[in-house]
């Protein structure tokens, strides 16, 4: 999918095994191409360095953040994440 639709239902997810990870869900607000936000993302951070002299790259809040404030996504009215518990244990949290 290199394109994803207005109206689209859209989630993230990140990380591998124990360390995984999924944020959302978010709407879509209009039509926008995977790979031009990600490069845009990426230009946005060329050249900048941190208070070592390290080159900064972005991560996945910030990306997020960048979609949002673009006007791409927004939160999903009326939505809720419901914690279940960690690895195994099915331990779910009632608010």
């Amino acid at each position: 999918m290199a394109t994803i639709k207005e109206g689209t239902i859209l989630a993230f997810s990140g990380g591998s095994y124990s360390d995984k990870w999924t944020t959302g869900p978010f709407d879509v607000l209009r039509d926008f191409d995977q790979a031009e936000v990600v490069a845009a993302y990426a230009a946005s951070y060329a050249g900048k360095r941190d208070e070592w002299g390290e080159e900064v790259e972005g991560d996945q809040a910030g990306f997020i953040s960048f979609l949002t404030l673009g006007g791409y996504i927004r939160d999903v009215a009326r939505s809720y994440n419901w914690y279940t518990g960690d690895d195994y244990d099915f331990d779910p949290v009632i608010a």
